[in-house]
């Protein structure tokens, strides 16, 4: 069977999926499969799209821009207010595997000039080698993975994934949105990796509250992490237009000088798929 350019030879088992994107050919698994094993030989030029397509960038620095989404599924975290749960494990949703010769291909020709790779989480994959001339390129990450770095991570469902380091050289040209998460988002991990992004004049970052309690602990990490405020954009969390104009809690963001972000998608098409 085929799928894309890459050749897969498929048995089932009843065990887990493991996806390594490292530079030598790996076996994967299935869970809760009926039939017997699934072996997959991947490299480190694969990736699993969740969709992509055409919009306006909707929050952050870069606010309205017209560009193309590709959406990477796997995410290492699962956010209560996440609104792209369908990206985070194995059985979460509808995914496709492509090669990087794929991906650049969509890239090159696509008419946008601004690409934004997002998620799930993006830095579970070699970004590194989708980039085409005459591009911005543009990463919505959460943080906890420094790119530079080579990664193993087994997630939640115990998928496995690896990849080797991306090229600092080429990702220092990147806009990196960070998105570190409060405890909002009823998550605990390592927050020592955060370290790296202030250091690196390529990255924003950019919290999601619901109150001004949020804003203490936006308070409290930006004072931590040394994070300058002229840096940090907050946005309001929740799917409706409603839940964007919140006016005394946008005052408070002012008063503690940080940038609001409204988030455009939201306002304009709400929790609609694509967009």
């Amino acid at each position: 069977m085929s799928w894309g350019s890459s050749q897969w030879r498929i048995q089932y088992s009843n065990s887990k999926l493991v996806l390594r994107l490292g530079s030598t050919s790996f076996s994967t698994q299935t869970r809760n499969s009926k039939l017997d094993t699934l072996n997959l030989k991947l490299s480190n030029s694969t990736y699993y799209v969740s969709e992509i397509f055409e919009s306006i960038q909707g929050e952050g620095n870069y606010t309205g821009v017209y560009a193309l989404f590709i959406r990477f599924h796997f995410c290492n975290l699962s956010c209560n207010w996440c609104d792209t749960k369908y990206t985070w494990l194995e059985k979460s949703g509808n995914f496709k595997l492509y090669e990087a010769v794929e991906l650049k291909k969509i890239i090159a020709v696509a008419k946008p000039y601004h690409i934004i790779f997002t998620g799930g989480e993006p830095t579970l994959y070699r970004l590194d080698q989708l980039v085409v001339d005459d591009k911005k390129f543009h990463v919505e990450t959460n943080g906890t993975f420094i790119p530079s770095e080579k990664l193993e991570i087994a997630l939640k469902d115990e998928t496995h994934i690896q990849r080797d380091a991306m090229d600092f050289e080429i990702i220092k040209k990147f806009n990196w949105v960070v998105s570190p998460k409060l405890g909002n988002s009823y998550q605990t991990f390592d927050q020592s990796k955060f370290s790296y992004w202030p250091n690196h004049n390529f990255s924003i970052f950019k919290f999601i509250i619901r109150s001004d309690i949020d804003l203490d602990e936006v308070d409290q990490f930006v004072v931590t992490h040394k994070i300058e405020k002229r840096n940090v954009y907050i946005g309001l969390e929740g799917i409706s237009l409603h839940s964007q104009l919140q006016p005394k809690l946008v005052d408070e963001i002012i008063k503690r000088a940080y940038n609001y972000s409204p988030r455009l998608h939201v306002m304009l098409w709400g929790n609609e798929k694509g967009r």
